[in-house]
């Protein structure tokens, strides 16, 4: 985070020097909302990264986006220059008060802007579905968890790119099989899709997407998000293994339980989710340090 402006472009040269490249084709400001937009408008970014764009080392000029719909207004309004808009998108978040996807996607339309959608399948919770919520997918017999969770982002009008993180050749191909010949979500398919939304609102799960950005300034060095994951398994499964996984997570070198959490909220100001990290810390300790 660059502190004045005549930071920036040291630090723009050095990001293009670490990928070998003289220009970026895509270049976002990144995690904005209402704090970081300020602080990157205190030094200028904006104003720099269309200089760059003028210069020819920025073919496109774009945020990505972590906030409520009404200040990605904000950002739209005071800078049209922007073309293009990454945001948390997918059939969980959709209507969720909190992530605000579709009041966020409707901001881009009414701006005209292209939409970069990222966590399409929400940090693979809608790939490692709860097994009531997977059958309604399967009985459909059309495809794999993921790629309806791809199809129903994709098929929205102005959705630019569809980003999806991947670690093996085989989830390659299934993403690119499903994008290959495309085709959006039926009716069929989007009853389901609600159905197995339904069935994830009823678990009451902890919606962390496992970023990490809460990680990294924790005084205590919890691991936060495997916290969650553990909790969220023991919540679909109820069985021994999670107990058993929630002393493996904590008992790492330097790590802390969840009951070590003083309470400083420095991940809160860094969630994308806008999670209660430090409440459900609590839950946490209480399911598992009982």
């Amino acid at each position: 985070m660059p502190e004045k402006q005549e930071d920036i472009r040291p630090f723009f040269q050095s990001q293009l020097e670490a990928c070998g490249v003289d220009y970026f084709d895509f270049y976002l400001m990144h995690a904005q909302g209402a704090d970081k937009f300020a602080y990157f408008k205190k030094a200028r970014a904006y104003e720099t990264a269309l200089e760059l764009k003028e210069e020819g080392k920025i073919r496109h000029f774009g945020i990505s986006f972590h906030d409520k719909a009404e200040v990605l207004e904000q950002i739209l309004t005071e800078y049209p220059q922007i073309e293009v808009v990454q945001i948390q998108f997918n059939y969980l978040d959709y209507n969720d008060p909190a992530v605000e996807s579709r009041k966020c996607y409707e901001v881009c339309r009414k701006f005209g802007k292209p939409v970069i959608v990222m966590e399409p399948v929400k940090g693979g919770n809608l790939v490692n579905l709860p097994e009531q919520a997977r059958q309604i997918l399967d009985r459909l017999k059309g495809g794999s968890p993921a790629s309806y969770a791809l199809r129903f982002a994709a098929g929205f009008e102005g959705i630019l790119m569809v980003l999806s993180g991947m670690s093996s050749m085989e989830q390659m191909e299934d993403n690119i099989g499903c994008m290959k010949d495309f085709k959006p979500l039926d009716e069929k398919e989007r009853e389901a899709i609600e159905q197995v939304r339904d069935i994830f609102h009823s678990m009451n799960l902890i919606s962390c997407t496992a970023c990490r950005y809460c990680v990294a300034g924790c005084p205590k060095k919890i691991s936060i998000p495997d916290l969650f994951a553990v909790m969220n398994t023991k919540q679909i499964h109820h069985d021994w293994n999670a107990d058993y996984y929630y002393n493996v997570v904590h008992t790492g070198e330097g790590k802390g339980k969840a009951s070590d959490c003083i309470q400083c909220g420095k991940c809160e100001k860094a969630c994308p989710q806008h999670l209660p990290i430090r409440e459900l810390l609590k839950d946490v300790a209480k399911e598992f340090e009982k």
